[in-house]
């Protein structure tokens, strides 16, 4: 298949990238180049989807990795020529509910804690819904995996080991759910081959508090993390710069993928592969 990507130049792009590749795809790769400009087996072009896409080829799936407006959206189904669309949207376009898990049919709405990467990840995809093409959105909750590009997993670690308290917002009791990178890709992949239409939650089976989430990344580092809370920081008034994670349920179904035969990788099973072999080497 030809295969175009739209941005993927950090972290789960790379990823993908490797895993098409591997399976003998042809893919070119559009972004500005300003991470990596050349790619081995992979045809580069260097622009700014601001700009427009100056591209005549036509593809069998373009993955857009870095859609966060509607402009954006529009402006690569209008100059694009492919038969199949991925959209890498975010749980975090779901309406706040007080109702859990969230699954594919939950509205898609405001949620003030996610502010304007809500609302426009919200906005792509009411284009994509309107726009009469084949696509899919993927959905995923929190990405996990060696070398993050968001300070994550480092963040915690690093102050472990450290012994620098760790703030976490309200009382740290939010159920929250997380996904490695590995089973995004595996995801993204899925659906481009198959060319599957619809919208897929991401995420692992098995959700987690953020209490316990350091108390397990702490014995992975052998050492017992200082906890302080933070009760101003809880729900929307998360402060990113205290902890990386806001004390906000946010839990998701991944019933349609397990059903496709996606195999979640557990959540504990995933940090301690990373830690050891990514994590504990920083």
């Amino acid at each position: 298949m030809k295969i175009l990507i739209i941005g993927g130049s950090r972290f789960l792009g790379p990823i993908i990238i490797k895993k098409l590749l591997e399976k003998g795809h042809e893919v070119t790769v559009f972004n500005r180049g300003r991470t990596q400009d050349s790619y081995d087996d992979v045809n580069f072009i260097k622009g700014d989807r601001n700009d427009g896409f100056p591209i005549s080829e036509k593809f069998d799936v373009v993955i857009d990795m870095c859609a966060y407006f509607a402009e954006h959206t529009q402006r690569a189904m209008e100059d694009l020529n492919f038969d199949f669309f991925i959209h890498m949207s975010t749980a975090a376009s779901y309406k706040k509910s007080q109702s859990f898990p969230l699954t594919e049919e939950s509205p898609l709405g405001p949620w003030p804690l996610w502010g304007e990467y809500n609302e426009g990840k919200v906005q792509c995809e009411k284009v994509l819904e309107d726009s009469g093409i084949e696509y899919a959105s993927i959905r995923p909750v929190y990405i996990l995996g060696a070398n993050n590009s968001l300070d994550r997993e480092h963040f915690i670690y690093s102050r472990i080991k450290q012994g620098i308290p760790l703030v976490l917002p309200g009382d740290g009791k939010a159920s929250v759910h997380f996904v490695f990178a590995e089973d995004v890709a595996d995801c993204i992949m899925l659906l481009a081959e198959k060319k599957l239409p619809g919208a897929y939650n991401c995420a692992c089976d098995d959700p987690i508090t953020l209490n316990d989430l350091v108390m397990e990344m702490g014995k992975l580092v052998g050492q017992d993390p200082i906890i302080n809370y933070n009760p101003e920081a809880d729900g929307e008034n998360f402060n990113i710069s205290e902890f990386p994670f806001a004390n906000e349920t946010f839990v998701c179904s991944n019933e349609k993928f397990r059903k496709l035969g996606i195999k979640f990788t557990p959540l504990i099973a995933g940090l301690k592969e990373d830690y050891k072999n990514y994590y504990s080497r920083i």
